[in-house]
């Protein structure tokens, strides 16, 4: 197994960059390698200057051994990441006309991706195919590379990495010095390229990138032959680019790097690319990195951008996307087109035709029948495989065009590139109810793809694009700046051939190369300040989508990007303490009125005073409703040349005029309106006599209305519960059966999210006939309290319920929660049960989890673990339940053992003041007394609402 181990000795960034702290790592890193060689472990990499680190590839038997050195303080297996011009380079005020000059001369850029090809036209090279064919990819063949516009680079990977059958140990992964974009799944790195800073070809009619003067590094991280990306080469190329000639000095280090790649539900606390990503930034380089193609889903956005100091990039329409209408059955269905694939040149008419005539292969990702669809428009259900090979199938079938039906609720959106192709026919996606329209159709209704039949899109987001805020780090904004992402850009191994390249892939490189001019007017900027400067003066006048208005601050932060406002504006703002111009205020369990406040710096880099009149404004005027205002300490301010001003911003949370929370993992775990409708966003703006010095900072709070209950234990099982806070509290009682001590927390970038069990219990409740099954039965409500938060049931770890009937040791059945697809593309939360006797395995139930709470419920059927619904008795049964980390290592973190449970015998464990429900409501400051009624303890939870620490309580 591949893993990394973190040592003792700060690392240069951690360290302030002094550089006699190289040579104590060195020597740490060196005194290792003789525990390194009697363990076995093959060194894949070491890092100094963002991470004191070594990556290994080691026999996990022997981990322990290595885990006993007293340098080693974490072992930590390493992931995988995926790779998720010409009007759009204008739309974002980057044309020649709008920067003069200015081509980002000077500034390296480093693409951390699937390489670059660099004999394509649009990148300086020869344009011949047969150059490109030639290379054997893994050499540096004299006069080919470097070249005069990709400067420098390595491949991490290697051309055959991963590969299953382990003919290079490490599964493939065999660095070179050739980072050529080759291999099956070439072209990712190539589009990025170009969208950064391709010098174009006026001959060929090739656009330049948006940066065309920068100097662009070839960092291969990502496979030839799979659409994986390494975590051991990520890590490497981080290192790489901190210092590119090794001496080992850091000012050589690239001044930008572009990752477009990522994992949803980012971790970027314990992720340890994010951490070493911080560590660069410390170092000078600024991360622009993708916020990912996950869609509109609370929390959603990816690591590496959801780490605090990289800038992460939404998605938003090219100028001229248009809202396609297919029309059939006398309706005009909305579909969203798809990038990747070809516009019709006219009018496509054709019956609709779904699978091959015998009802087979409806998601597409098998060849249909020959001829299947001739004449006709296939419509193709998603799921099971690329978005890219559902059309092409279908295209290889006689398909005209080919309409991809969502399977759930939500927006259709513009799917990622997954790189089958070519494709020549246009493809679309259509929401279920479309989808299921068109599908009760008639087989002689006949549809029409207009191309003039539809509504402009232009300043809206993607609906692809993922939302924020962040899991970890208390909710922060991201992403923070939108740009297009579905440029026409360079196809590797074409010579000069281009083609459009979706995704937040290709929104990324847009805002890269608007940070490079950006640097490149005024190379003293940090990468802070860069930052600031492109967030502070994106358009804000950004939709969802043509029917939902403005989009959130948690899915556009400052706006779409303007790179001659950046350019033009002498002034930036951002926040004192996080150095970030996007103003987070994180969630709040608000119990009682509370008062937070950020201390912003605006800096003024011309040669001129700048006055502002200073506000704040909600982004929806139904936000305004007195629960929280956003004040600025002063109304205007004067910014000297050359100087900084500082001033406050106060947000008060009321939460007496706040919304019920109404929120969770389960039924709504992927829904965007709720938590839409229950955060709080809008922008303090700075408004000077002229308009380009306006600049914004995005702000943004999730408040939730919570109760905060005292509990007063009078002995013998007796108590009172008070509620102190605002919010109305539900207490919900249960059995406790186990208890567990609190765990250690993870370090930073350690890939080891601890999430451990404070406590469990269970009830059970009769249901009638119909319910569970065809006989009266029960359900069993199996409730988790931990010692840490989950902000959403998905990620990182899950609960794990084994029940052993009859004591033998081995489990008859098992409870556990999961993302109802298994890979976190559905975004709801499941409670999946598996009987081992019965060989089955069910999902009747989402799981019942608040979001930001310590608090989840497991609910399943008597009938879906074994056990016989129509008597509520049943003897004693052993069980034991684990923790585990499903994000990262797949590892149990903490265990409970050889609890005991009676399902439909303790089935009310507390009774309140004569009510046996087990259940009681309080107010804003209600009361009750409660006492334990059943034969064991008690494990109380408090439901809507309460301050972290005061989510539950145990009554012995």
């Amino acid at each position: 197994m591949q893993v990394i181990l973190r040592l003792s000795e700060p690392s240069l960034a951690q360290a302030g960059g002094r550089h006699s702290q190289l040579q104590r790592v060195a020597s740490q890193q060196q005194a290792l390698d003789a525990a390194l060689a009697a363990a076995g472990a093959r060194k894949l990499g070491a890092l100094s200057k963002t991470l004191n680190a070594v990556m290994v590839e080691v026999d996990a038997s022997q981990l322990s051994s290595l885990a006993a050195n007293p340098s080693v303080t974490a072992i930590r297996e390493i992931g995988r990441y995926h790779k998720t011009l010409d009007e759009t380079v204008s739309h974002i005020g980057a044309a020649v006309e709008l920067v003069g000059d200015n081509d980002g001369s000077g500034i390296s850029v480093g693409v951390v991706d699937s390489g670059i090809d660099y004999y394509h036209a649009a990148l300086g090279g020869s344009g011949i195919v047969d150059d490109y064919l030639n290379d054997s990819g893994t050499v540096r063949e004299d006069g080919t590379f470097p070249t005069e516009k990709v400067v420098g680079g390595w491949d991490f990977v290697g051309s055959i990495w991963p590969d299953p059958n382990d003919v290079v140990p490490g599964d493939g992964l065999a660095e070179d010095p050739d980072p050529l974009d080759d291999g099956d799944e070439a072209g990712h790195g190539t589009h990025v390229a170009h969208i950064i800073g391709g010098e174009g070809n006026v001959d060929l009619g090739i656009p330049p990138g948006v940066a065309p003067g920068v100097d662009l590094w070839a960092l291969k991280v990502c496979s030839s032959v799979s659409t994986s990306c390494s975590g051991v080469a990520l890590l490497n190329s981080i290192e790489y680019a901190a210092d590119p000639d090794g001496d080992p000095e850091t000012d050589d280090h690239l001044d930008i790097l572009n990752l477009s790649l990522g994992s949803n539900y980012g971790q970027a606390f314990d992720d340890d690319l994010s951490a070493a990503i911080d560590g660069a930034t410390a170092l000078g380089i600024l991360t622009v990195a993708s916020a990912g193609n996950a869609s509109d889903k609370p929390y959603i956005v990816g690591t590496p951008s959801a780490t605090p100091s990289a800038l992460s990039v939404a998605q938003t329409q090219v100028p001229s996307a248009s809202l396609q209408l297919i029309s059939a059955g006398g309706q005009d269905v909305p579909a969203v087109f798809q990038p990747w694939s070809v516009e019709p040149d006219g009018t496509v008419e054709g019956p609709i035709r779904y699978g091959n005539s015998d009802g087979s292969n409806l998601n597409g990702c098998k060849p249909y029948d020959a001829g299947t669809f001739d004449g006709s428009i296939a419509l193709i259900d998603r799921g099971g495989c690329n978005f890219t090979l559902k059309i092409l199938n279908a295209e290889l079938a006689g398909a005209s065009a080919g309409i991809i039906g969502l399977v759930a609720p939500g927006a259709p959106f513009s799917g990622g590139d997954g790189g089958d192709g070519p494709i020549t026919i246009p493809g679309y996606m259509i929401s279920q109810s479309a989808s299921n329209f068109l599908k009760s159709l008639d087989e002689d209704s006949v549809a029409a793809i207009d191309p003039d039949n539809g509504l402009p899109l232009v300043n809206q987001m993607v609906g692809s694009s993922s939302r924020g805020p962040t899991l970890q780090f208390n909710a922060l904004i991201k992403p923070e700046i939108g740009a297009p992402g579905a440029s026409v850009s360079a196809i590797a191994g074409s010579g000069t051939g281009t083609g459009p390249f979706g995704g937040t892939s290709g929104a990324a490189p847009m805002v890269s190369g608007a940070a490079a001019l950006v640097l490149a007017a005024d190379t003293d900027l940090s990468p802070a300040e860069v930052r600031a400067k492109l967030v502070t003066t994106g358009d804000t006048n950004i939709d969802t989508d043509p029917f939902s208005g403005l989009a959130p601050v948690a899915r556009i932060g400052g706006g779409e990007v303007r790179a001659n406002r950046a350019l033009n504006t002498a002034v930036s703002a951002w926040d004192v303490d996080t150095l970030s111009p996007a103003l987070s205020f994180g969630f709040l369990d608000a119990f009682e009125e509370t008062t937070l406040s950020k201390t912003v710096v605006v800096t003024n880099y011309g040669d001129s005073d700048v006055s502002y009149a200073v506000s704040s404004a909600f982004r929806y005027a139904a936000d305004d409703n007195g629960a929280v205002s956003v004040d600025a300490s002063q109304s205007s301010i004067d910014v000297p040349a050359g100087g900084s001003v500082e001033f406050d911003v106060t947000l008060t949370v009321s939460p007496e005029d706040l919304t019920a929370w109404y929120g969770n993992s389960g039924s709504l775990g992927a829904d965007p309106a709720w938590i839409t409708d229950l955060e709080y966003d809008g922008y303090v703006n700075l408004d000077a006599d002229g308009v380009d010095n306006d600049i914004h900072l995005p702000w943004h709070i999730l408040p939730r209305k919570s109760g905060n209950l005292a509990v007063s234990l009078s002995g013998k099982g007796q108590f009172t519960l008070s509620n102190e806070g605002v919010g109305d509290t539900l207490v919900e009682s249960y059995n406790l059966i186990a208890t567990s001590d609190d765990l250690p927390e993870g370090e930073r970038g350690a890939n080891n999210p601890i999430t451990d069990f404070k406590a469990l219990g269970y009830r059970t409740t009769a249901v009638p006939a119909g319910y569970c099954s065809a006989e009266k039965s029960f359900v069993i409500q199996f409730a988790v309290a931990s010692w840490e938060r989950q902000t959403h049931a998905n990620v990182p770890n899950a609960w794990d319920l084994y029940l052993d009937y009859n004591g033998d040791g081995f489990p008859e059945a098992n409870v556990f929660n999961y993302e109802l697809a298994g890979n976190l593309s559905d975004g709801r939360n499941a409670v999946i049960a598996t009987d081992y006797v019965g060989g089955t395995q069910t999902i009747y139930f989402l799981t019942d989890h608040e979001t930001n709470s310590a608090n989840t419920v497991l609910t399943v059927c008597a009938e879906q673990i074994g056990l016989d619904g129509r008597g509520l008795t049943h003897k004693a049964q052993v069980a034991f339940g684990g923790a585990y980390d499903l994000y990262f290592t797949g590892e149990y973190t903490d265990f409970l053992t050889e609890f005991e449970l009676s399902p439909g015998v303790d089935d009310s464990p507390v009774t309140f003041q004569g009510n046996k429900s087990g259940y009681t409501v309080l107010p804003n400051g209600g009361s009750v007394k409660g006492t334990r009624s059943g034969k064991t303890g008690a494990l109380l939870l408090f439901r809507g609402g309460a301050p972290e620490g005061n989510e539950h309580v145990i009554i012995e």
